[in-house]
């Protein structure tokens, strides 16, 4: 279970986040949804440990997940973020499957050889793509085929989180669908939850099990069908 309790952040005399709070419980999609430029990129981003929150905190299983402005970054592993543009994620100078080694081996995934090599297939095959495809260089595949690749990346970690932020934005919808459809079955089927970030408010209704909306700096809670507005 991910929770966010009492989020802080501005930039400048700007001010981004204010007492946002929420929870991601275990194995559900949770969406985000607000305009463009609201704070959802820079809320993902202090999940991810990329900044720091000016006060608040992000908690995993009830341990804070920032300590004395330091994120434990072990723990943050097990969060995750596919952002809008995949192609930022993929080093131009070399094939995708040098990418997939890279990340194995630091981190202890697999030992050298065959073990790293049936991970790289298996995780690939999860995602729809064919080992032909990890031997391109980023300029050679699609935007589809990079978004799939980013994903399987994230896989490798067996996040406990996987943060979409804007993953489809640039897609068009059939890959869209296809996309999300493929995460939802992945991560949700192991009890593993989502975070769907996204202005496309019906795609957010149609995919997610409880939905948050930032407007004007304030969290609240969408209700089901059956429920009043509830604010966070």
């Amino acid at each position: 279970m991910i929770e966010g309790k009492g989020i802080c952040k501005s930039f400048g005399n700007r001010v981004i986040l204010s007492d946002a709070s929420f929870l991601i419980p275990e194995g559900q999609i949770v969406g985000l949804s607000g305009k463009s430029g609201i704070g959802k990129t820079t809320l993902a981003r202090i999940m991810c440990g990329i900044i720091s929150p000016d006060s608040g905190n992000i908690y995993r299983n009830g341990a804070a997940l920032w300590v004395n402005n330091t994120y434990k970054r072990t723990e943050g592993l097990t969060i995750q973020m596919v952002s809008q543009h995949p192609f930022s994620s993929l080093d131009p100078r070399q094939k995708l499957i040098s990418g997939f080694r890279e990340i194995i081996h630091y981190h202890h995934f697999a030992s050298y050889g065959k073990e790293t090599d049936n991970l790289i297939e298996n995780t690939a095959r999860e995602v729809g793509l064919t080992m032909e495809i990890l031997q391109q260089f980023p300029h050679q595949i699609s935007g589809g085929e990079a978004q799939r690749t980013v994903i399987a990346r994230c896989l490798l970690f067996k996040p406990e989180l996987l943060i979409l932020d804007e993953a489809t934005s640039m897609l068009d919808v059939s890959t869209q669908a296809n996309i999300i459809g493929l995460v939802k079955r992945i991560q949700t089927a192991q009890g593993r939850s989502i975070l769907l970030i996204s202005h496309a408010d019906d795609l957010v209704k149609a995919t997610c099990d409880r939905i948050y909306e930032i407007d004007h700096t304030k969290f609240r809670l969408l209700p089901s069908d059956s429920e009043e507005q509830k604010e966070i």
